[in-house]
């Protein structure tokens, strides 16, 4: 039953008496839960978080700036003037009280955590843990979800929460990347800084349409003289090398990147 349950209120000071009577009399009203417990969180510099039934309410200040970065954000950049737009949301603008559902991971098996609470996660979707991991829902049950870790499993463990993000796996992209070395999320891990992205492409999506694509009428050329005789690739072509361990798939690979050298093609 809901009124057995403890909401708990995440700040970096505790609140004063009349104020955590106030935010119980709303628990009480709304949610039917009597029980209201403080967790001191330093992190929290300005405001406060309130989980209740696996919901995170976020009244800091970064929770309201996204709020209102998300409302410019969806405005048309197409205008040819946006600032009066701009204005008109900064005026208008309102805080409302944003939830977000929040998973207790269950079990961890072979890199996957299972998490229940997490009703609302969509297939695909990115999850962040409390030790800043990241994991990508590919199990849909009706008591639990499974989510492949992109770290080691033992920075998560049985308990830890789990918040959605909202975003469907997905890539940075943009020309900022050129010459960069990056890890399978897109972070850079060459020690040269932060890579401002022009995009956020999903990693599953439809290609295009024959129509819409580009002919492929340049050859790309891998250096190597049995293929390019006898299995002519073009720029463009989508191309597989498929075959048994330790047959040269990787050599193929690499001798073909090495041969566009100074050829205006970029590879990946």
């Amino acid at each position: 039953m809901a009124r057995n349950k403890t909401a708990f209120l995440y700040s970096e000071k505790e609140p004063t008496q009349e104020q955590f009577e106030r935010i119980r009399e709303v628990l009480v009203k709304k949610y039917k839960i009597k029980e209201l417990k403080f967790v001191k969180d330093e992190n929290i510099k300005n405001g406060f978080k309130l989980e209740v039934d696996n919901k995170l309410f976020d009244w800091t200040v970064e929770g309201r700036l996204h709020q209102l970065t998300s409302k410019l954000d969806s405005l048309d950049s197409s205008k040819r003037s946006v600032m009066p737009l701009m204005r008109k949301v900064v005026d208008d603008f309102k805080l409302h009280a944003v939830s977000e559902e929040i998973g207790t991971v269950d079990s961890i098996r072979d890199g996957i955590a299972f998490i229940t609470g997490l009703k609302s996660a969509e297939y695909d979707e990115i999850l962040v843990f409390d030790s800043g991991v990241k994991g990508l829902v590919q199990d849909l049950r009706e008591d639990k979800i499974g989510c492949i870790l992109f770290d080691r499993d033992e920075f998560v463990s049985a308990g830890d929460k789990a918040v959605r993000t909202g975003f469907i796996a997905g890539m940075p992209v943009g020309e900022n990347f050129i010459g960069r070395v990056i890890d399978s999320l897109g972070n850079p891990v060459d020690g040269l800084g932060e890579i401002e992205p022009e995009l956020y492409l999903p990693i599953e999506k439809r290609a295009p349409g024959i129509i819409d694509r580009q002919p492929v009428n340049t050859p790309l050329e891998t250096g190597i003289l049995a293929i390019d005789s006898m299995f002519p690739i073009g720029r463009g072509q989508r191309e597989l090398i498929i075959g048994d361990r330790q047959t040269g798939k990787t050599a193929i690979a690499l001798d073909t990147i090495i041969n566009q050298k100074g050829k205006d093609v970029i590879c990946i």
